[in-house]
């Protein structure tokens, strides 16, 4: 998640991140797309891990306000700067296909900051998409921006936010998306595992992501979308923990490779719209001198 700290990413994403209802060509208003929806949680640290066990705290001795994530060994491990290769399936088990943004979900790249700041988790992602197969490229496939079909690629961001809901590590949040509040919840299972989920306005089951945190800085990540009760989409994301320059170092690399116009840096967000930002605020630096 990833998109949440799980969302998706997220995720997410997601992280880490650390990131949707229906797939990109579903018109339906309700629909949200399959990244964003998989919300992923926060993540930069690269420094050894201190393992915490999953304690639960009674209720009546639980400040949820002034909780530490950290004491948790599933969010140190989220906590830093991630980077992945993502593959997207639609409802039929193949490659997402979609009108409404004509690039490849066969094999596209993902960049997760995911941050735990006390209580919190922040998630900021961008995913980089190849180009078009260029034999796959007519009159009505139009690129975005100023990109050419089957030449340029591209790319959008994605965000979210979730906060403790308990003092057992949990944390859960609200999630904006096509003018709907979505309810987002990640729990924690054991030190490796973590369940984000994400549910419609009437309690159905959006989005169920899977991660699995080995103890050597990557991550899994496997989520299931469902819009009414049927399947719409399957992703794999498989993403490594590295440093703050390298993730920028290879964010460069993999826009020069996919051919991303520098107009397009950052310049779409989860439903395919104009962002309205640059990259520096999405991630809240400079990335002129960061």
């Amino acid at each position: 998640m990833p998109k949440f700290p799980y969302l998706i990413p997220t995720l997410l994403c997601l992280s880490t991140a650390m990131l949707s209802a229906c797939n990109d060509d579903n018109t339906n208003s309700t629909a949200t797309n399959a990244e964003s929806s998989v919300v992923e949680t926060p993540i930069p640290i690269t420094e050894t891990e201190q393992s915490a066990p999953i304690l639960a705290v009674e209720d009546d001795e639980c400040d949820v306000e002034n909780f530490r994530l950290l004491d948790f060994t599933p969010w140190q491990r989220e906590n830093g700067y991630w980077v992945g290769e993502y593959t997207l399936l639609g409802a039929d088990g193949t490659p997402q296909v979609s009108s409404r943004w004509p690039y490849r979900y066969d094999n596209y790249r993902g960049f997760i900051h995911l941050e735990v700041l006390g209580n919190a988790i922040k998630q900021r992602n961008v995913f980089l998409y190849p180009p078009k197969l260029a034999e796959l490229c007519d009159e009505t496939t139009v690129a975005l921006g100023n990109g050419i079909c089957g030449i340029n690629g591209n790319e959008k961001i994605f965000s979210a936010d979730q906060k403790a809901n308990d003092c057992s590590g949990n944390i859960s949040g609200p999630f904006e998306s096509f003018g709907m509040t979505l309810d987002t919840k990640t729990t924690l299972i054991g030190d490796d595992s973590v369940l984000y989920q994400v549910q419609m306005p009437d309690g159905s089951i959006m989005q169920n992501q899977l991660t699995t945190l080995p103890p050597n800085d990557t991550r899994v990540r496997t989520a299931q979308g469902f819009f009414s009760g049927s399947p719409t989409y399957a992703s794999y994301y498989r993403e490594r923990k590295v440093t703050k320059t390298e993730f920028f170092q290879l964010l460069a690399e993999a826009r020069t490779e996919y051919n991303i116009l520098a107009t397009d840096h950052c310049g779409y967000d989860n439903t395919n719209q104009p962002s309205q930002t640059t990259c520096d605020d999405h991630f809240g630096l400079d990335l002129s001198t960061d």
